[in-house]
């Protein structure tokens, strides 16, 4: 079992798998981990569909009373430290918080799955407390056809193809579970998980390695050198790329673009020293040497003659 904070109160229904809730006199975002319904707005790359919009009204009917008054859940992290480290840990992008909500003893999260409203999402990682009950629930909704497996669900709307997106999620997941395995034990700091640490580090202009997400690339050119921003809105890292488009330095940014990027890895194992700049941490990328697709410990136990970093042109 995960933390656990109780009888919180809705305040709002957003869509099927966000909603808000009053949280220490905060009106608080939850984003549904491991969960995404299909959208009722076009927004970024996901369009708007019938099973988005079915699953708004299915929420908004779900978190309401026999009164007709928004429900009080409880709220779940997928770990166990102190609730006030989960409310600063578990965070997306946006700054929302990232849990299962439980109204009643039922997990919404896997009803949502379970019924057909959402695949299995581990685009972010696999779920540490639900995983097995999670695919169970997902292959249960495909064998029955349940609304997003049933091509009449969309059949007059926009879709979303899984075809595509499942193969990704399961190639990212599987990059998680690595860093969990090996790179979290191996002392690697996310930008995600370990903010406060990475802070301290670039304080003390220290050396580390950072996992880090890198799906959105190259976010910002000041003359020839370029940015990328990784991490979330209140924990972000710069990567900071001089003269990128020099000879020297343009591998990078072509690996970046070709790997990482869009449909790629996404994640990459980032090491360098970290300084502050602008009270935000930051490290410079001068060599394909300083990414990796493994954790720097793990690559030492490796066999020498199993070449690990992907700079490394004998890797296939």
């Amino acid at each position: 079992m995960g933390t656990r904070i109780k009888n919180l109160q809705v305040t709002r229904v957003v869509d099927g798998d966000t909603i808000k809730v009053l949280l220490n006199d905060k009106r608080e975002f939850l984003r549904l981990d491991c969960v995404d319904t299909e959208e009722i707005l076009n927004h970024d790359s996901k369009p708007r569909t019938n099973a988005g919009i079915a699953a708004a009204e299915m929420a908004q009917q779900y978190f309401m009373n026999e009164h007709g008054f928004l429900t009080k859940v409880d709220i779940e992290f997928d770990g166990n430290e102190p609730a006030e480290v989960c409310l600063e840990k578990y965070r997306d992008h946006h700054g929302r918080l990232i849990c299962y909500v439980h109204k009643y003893g039922e997990n919404f999260n896997l009803k949502l799955i379970k019924e057909g409203w959402s695949p299995y999402y581990i685009k972010y990682g696999s779920s540490r407390l639900y995983h097995q009950e999670m695919m169970e629930a997902e292959a249960d909704a495909q064998s029955h056809n349940r609304m997003i497996w049933n091509p009449q669900t969309n059949e007059h709307s926009a879709f979303r193809n899984y075809t595509i997106l499942m193969p990704w999620w399961s190639l990212r997941a599987s990059i998680v579970d690595d860093f969990r395995r090996y790179g979290q034990p191996n002392g690697v700091l996310s930008v995600r998980l370990d903010y406060p640490q990475i802070l301290l580090a670039a304080m003390q202009q220290q050396k580390i390695t950072v996992f880090c997400d890198l799906q959105e690339g190259i976010t910002k050119w000041i003359g020839n050198s370029a940015i990328i921003h990784t991490g979330t809105k209140d924990h972000s890292l710069k990567l900071w790329i001089p003269e990128a488009t020099d000879g020297k330095y343009a591998p990078l940014v072509y690996l970046i673009n070709k790997r990482y990027t869009g449909l790629g890895r996404g994640y990459v194992y980032v090491t360098g020293q970290v300084t502050m700049y602008r009270d935000k941490p930051e490290i410079t990328l001068t060599s394909l040497q300083q990414l990796s697709d493994f954790s720097p410990m793990f690559q030492s136990a490796s066999s020498t003659n199993s070449p690990t970093f992907i700079y490394n042109k004998t890797q296939n």
